[in-house]
């Protein structure tokens, strides 16, 4: 269990930091759960890992242990000689590290050190000078355990003991630890393991930024690469392309019941939409595309007059959605603008004196932090208004040329 827990913390950790680096280097954000969610979970396993360390160098014998090291004469007396408190304690009790001289009766006297579990109430029994009752737990290793309670006739011999009270501090008995483990007995971390849960968590935070990190690699500048990948992303979830825009009108369709509707507003990631409430109806609802799905939000917030709400509608079936592709992509070409989050395309029936004879028209807008601009087209994407644009562009000439 410590092994998963090293491992999962060291995994935690490699995600933790390189979020860190991504936002102070990059400014790379990220979910704006990670960085505390992931600090929690750090501090949680690190937590868990220091209590599972000074819980498990606890020596608690078994029933067959201490059954065994009696048949072997491996029960015997010990002296105190320092009872230090680690700082950990279980249910209030606190851990401790009793350093001790043990009269084995089948080696020289040792000093060793064991870590206990100590209640409260016997811990004025512990302090320097006490005679205790101890099982060496195997006859190649110095380890032993406190032996509480310990057998009857053992616990009177440390009672009337006036012999082991008076040892003086013997040799320390220092054996090699198991192969794998450590001087407490723990299963050992090889730290290669270590790094590679480390990495490994690293590279699931880069994974999402793994563009931006290929191109510092190759020697692109960090507000270059930052741009390039904000653009691929925001290419990415667009839904100008035709089958995306054909995909939200039929998913707005959807929810609203029906294919009637009053206006339509396309944004380069999402889409907004007032229609009938339901088929017949004389009231209209807004309804909202954003991340993959739609919905209807309620009323809209400016109710059409009825008796003009037939010329307002149009239905989304009868429109060609390609042209919406087709214009966004025109839109820097005729205004000069680049728009950072793409230009917004509104669809809804043409007034009369807009343009003559045409039952729709197709509005495109973008600006930039000094410059805005409108492209409008017909039903058939042909362009028949434009103004606004960057000086010198098609759009700004044709305003020129049209003014008054």
């Amino acid at each position: 269990m410590r092994l998963v827990l090293r491992l999962l913390l060291s995994a935690v950790v490699g995600v933790f930091v390189t979020s860190l680096l991504l936002l102070t280097v990059a400014d790379v954000t990220g979910p704006a759960w990670l960085l505390p969610v992931t600090g929690t979970v750090m501090t949680i396993l690190l937590v868990l890992v220091g209590i599972g360390t000074t819980v498990a160098g606890v020596r608690t014998p078994r029933k067959q242990d201490v059954e065994a090291a009696l048949r072997e004469n491996r029960v015997s007396l010990a002296r105190v000689i320092e009872t230090r408190a680690t700082g950990s304690s279980v249910n209030d009790q606190p851990i401790c590290d009793i350093r001790l001289v043990v009269a084995s009766r089948t080696r020289p006297a040792y000093t060793t050190t064991t870590r206990d579990l100590v209640n409260l109430g016997r811990l004025p029994s512990l302090q320097s000078g006490a005679v205790v009752v101890v099982a060496q737990l195997d006859a190649e290793k110095p380890d032993v355990a406190l032996l509480d309670p310990a057998p009857p006739e053992w616990q009177a011999a440390a009672d009337r003991d006036t012999t082991v009270r008076d040892l003086p501090e013997a040799p320390v008995w220092e054996a090699a630890p198991s192969r794998g483990r450590d001087t407490r007995g723990l299963l050992r971390v090889p730290f290669a393991l270590l790094v590679i849960a480390f990495l490994v968590g690293a590279g699931a935070r880069l994974w999402p930024e793994r563009d931006l990190v290929v191109a510092l690699t190759q020697g692109t500048s960090l507000a270059d690469a930052v741009a390039d990948r904000d653009q691929a992303r925001d290419e990415a979830a667009s839904i100008f392309p035709a089958d995306r825009t054909q995909q939200v009108i039929d998913d707005l369709a959807e929810v609203a019941g029906g294919t009637l509707f009053t206006d339509l507003t396309i944004m380069q990631t999402y889409a907004v939409a007032e229609g009938l409430t339901e088929p017949g109806a004389q009231t209209t609802d807004r309804y909202t595309w954003r991340d993959g799905s739609a919905s209807r939000d309620g009323a809209a917030t400016i109710q059409p007059d009825p008796a003009e709400l037939p010329d307002e509608l149009f239905d989304v079936t009868e429109v060609d959605w390609t042209w919406v592709e087709s214009l966004t992509s025109q839109f820097t070409q005729l205004t000069g603008i680049e728009d950072p989050d793409g230009p917004s395309v509104g669809v809804r029936r043409a007034p009369a004196w807009s343009v003559e004879g045409a039952p729709l028209e197709f509005t495109v807008f973008g600006g930039d932090d000094y410059h805005d601009a409108w492209i409008t087209a017909d039903a058939t994407g042909t362009v028949v208004e434009m103004s606004g644009g960057k000086p010198g562009s098609t759009a700004a000439g044709w305003a020129a040329e049209h003014a008054g």
